[in-house]
């Protein structure tokens, strides 16, 4: 269950292409497992552009970002340490320390594996669509529609309630801080909370529309931010706390849950999986990279690393800080990394500031959820998979983004996020739903790869595709696939025992609400969903009627790291 979230609780074509200018092995996990072989460094697009103009009315995705700018936009969705520091009143009940600690690092292992096998498939197709297009390259011409359709779906829904659940966690973070600021007095409601919450909604959509030119600065400057944050926090309560001995930090296992100890640690497990949710993000910006098929598949795993890092950090320091867990669970603030702070301080002034760093840390990703949704919903929309598709299916000329797509994120959020007025359980069921939906997206494309065997990749990939796992890849395939299908089922546990009403976890309901309102659309309008045009995608630009120029060709081969398009045989 997400923490703190219950109300009452708390383009342009490239015109040329680089030459080979030295040597560079292939980049896959592969080549770290066994003696590379130097390949020709494959020739990359140019953040040049050609003049041929768009159609009429038509804007294009300008490749303007950064690798460091990929792994700074997923970490300021992933923000790991905070989201970490917010589980805590669900982890210790369930395995104590030792769920906290070594199951963060276990989930951190398996999500590194699958997002190396989600970077594999990245480097061949490098669209906004991403598990989506996976899917539809990957399987037989009787399924690609229909599955891509349906993961196309669940990664849109998970995105959609990401935003929510990033912008909650903002708001509750400032409201935190009023809490700290007043000594108490300040009252925290949902109606207060909502109204902070559609502010930042507000001021992120507005950023994502009229600030694309600074998206890359920005996203850079969160990912400096979030980790001088991480610093600063961390030597803070070092330096001021009282501190639990080694054995408290590495042994100590509690149950008080009211399952069975094993059963208990899988829980207390699901919650280090929650901070590692987004890092697909990556993937849904390819189409605004210059080197996409080489900077996306480092960008996620470089960002699930980062994470893995500074959570594990974090994780040492609040265990060996935690020494009143009773008063810190039970803070006014409802956020206890702040009751943590302020007891660590002793000063007001000061952990009103660091838990408005924090907040700061929320706003940032929230502006990255919705950078990362409305580019999934444009890709959606040009392959016809929703309504008014035409209408969504358009990048503004002069701003180059899909504003129609990123107001459609911003009317969601705004009327979904009326569930926090309502009971906390079904608030908290839509928040958790996030991460099922994020990670069903991620697993399913693993899993076809697997039936069909990994063989069919042979057909995409070439010497000079830069992210190959090689032989490692039906390993770390099958340790993603079984990590995935494992959680997901038993997040819909709930998390203690005995069950009543108001503890049941019902985010199956939010599950089954979405699989009939899709399947509905499925079975109406399904039939006008084409499923991606990769040589459209990837060759040349919409509306060119003349046959792809040699250029166009060259930058396919580019993008996708290989020489032939279409589906496997």
């Amino acid at each position: 269950m997400i923490p703190f979230l219950a109300p009452k609780s708390l383009s342009n074509r490239g015109t040329s292409v680089t030459p080979p200018s030295r040597t560079e092995p292939p980049i896959g996990l592969g080549c770290f497992l066994r003696p590379s072989v130097s390949q020709p460094r494959a020739p990359t697009m140019s953040i040049e552009h050609q003049s041929t103009s768009a159609p009429p009315g038509e804007g294009r995705l300008q490749p303007r970002l950064s690798r460091l700018t990929m792994v700074a936009l997923t970490f300021a969705i992933l923000n790991t340490w905070i989201a970490l520091a917010g589980s805590i009143g669900l982890v210790l009940p369930s395995g104590g320390s030792v769920s906290f600690l070594y199951g963060f690092i276990f989930c951190v292992l398996c999500n590194l594996a699958l997002a190396a096998s989600l970077g594999e498939l990245a480097a061949i197709w490098p669209t906004a669509g991403g598990q989506y297009h996976f899917v539809y390259a990957l399987c037989t011409d009787t399924w690609k529609k229909s599955m891509s359709f349906w993961v196309g779906w669940t990664n849109i829904a998970g995105w959609l309630t990401l935003v929510t659940t990033e912008g909650f966690f903002g708001a509750q973070f400032i409201q935190a801080a009023a809490v700290i600021a007043s000594g108490g007095t300040y009252e925290i409601e949902p109606w207060k909370t909502y109204l902070i919450f559609l502010a930042m909604v507000t001021f992120t959509t507005g950023a994502n529309i009229w600030g694309n030119k600074i998206l890359g600065r920005w996203n850079d400057a969160a990912l400096y931010w979030s980790l001088l944050g991480v610093v600063i926090i961390s030597i803070m309560l070092l330096a001021t706390s009282d501190k639990n001995d080694a054995r408290y930090v590495f042994t100590e296992f509690q149950n008080e849950t009211g399952w069975s100890d094993g059963m208990a640690w899988i829980l207390g497990l699901l919650q280090s999986a929650l901070s590692l949710i987004g890092f697909d993000a990556a993937l849904h910006m390819t189409e605004e990279m210059p080197r996409p098929a080489i900077d996306a598949p480092r960008a996620i795993l470089y960002a699930v690393g980062v994470g893995g890092v500074t959570g594990t950090a974090f994780i040492l320091v609040i265990l060996f800080c935690i020494t009143d867990p009773e008063t810190v669970l039970n803070t006014p603030t409802n956020m206890p990394i702040a009751e943590l702070i302020l007891q660590g301080t002793g000063n007001r002034a000061a952990a009103t500031i660091l838990t408005l760093m924090l907040a700061i840390c929320f706003v940032n990703g929230t502006n990255g959820c919705i950078t990362s949704s409305s580019r999934l919903l444009y890709a959606m929309a040009r392959d016809k998979g929703i309504v008014y598709h035409k209408y969504f299916a358009h990048i503004e000329p002069g701003l180059d983004v899909p504003v129609r797509t990123i107001i459609f994120t911003f009317i969601f959020n705004v009327l979904f996020g009326l569930l926090y007025l309502g009971p906390s359980v079904a608030f908290s069921a839509y928040a958790a739903s996030c991460t099922i939906f994020l990670n069903v997206s991620y697993v399913i494309p693993v899993v076809v790869l697997l039936i069909r065997g990994r063989g069919v990749l042979k057909h995409f990939q070439s010497e000079h595709t830069y992210f190959a796992l090689g032989r490692s890849g039906w390993a770390l395939n099958t340790i993603a696939s079984i990590f995935v299908i494992v959680t997901s089922v038993f997040f819909c546990f709930p998390t203690g025992l005995p069950v009543s009403g108001d503890e049941m976890n019902y985010v199956v309901v939010v599950i089954g609400i979405f699989l009939i309102v899709v399947g509905t659309y499925w079975f109406t309008y399904g039939k006008t969903f084409e499923g991606p045009k990769f040589e459209f995608i990837i060759g040349h630009a919409p509306g060119d009627e003349e046959a792809p120029s040699s250029n166009a060709v060259i930058e396919e081969k580019v993008i996708t790291g290989q020489g032939k398009k279409g589906s496997i045989p």
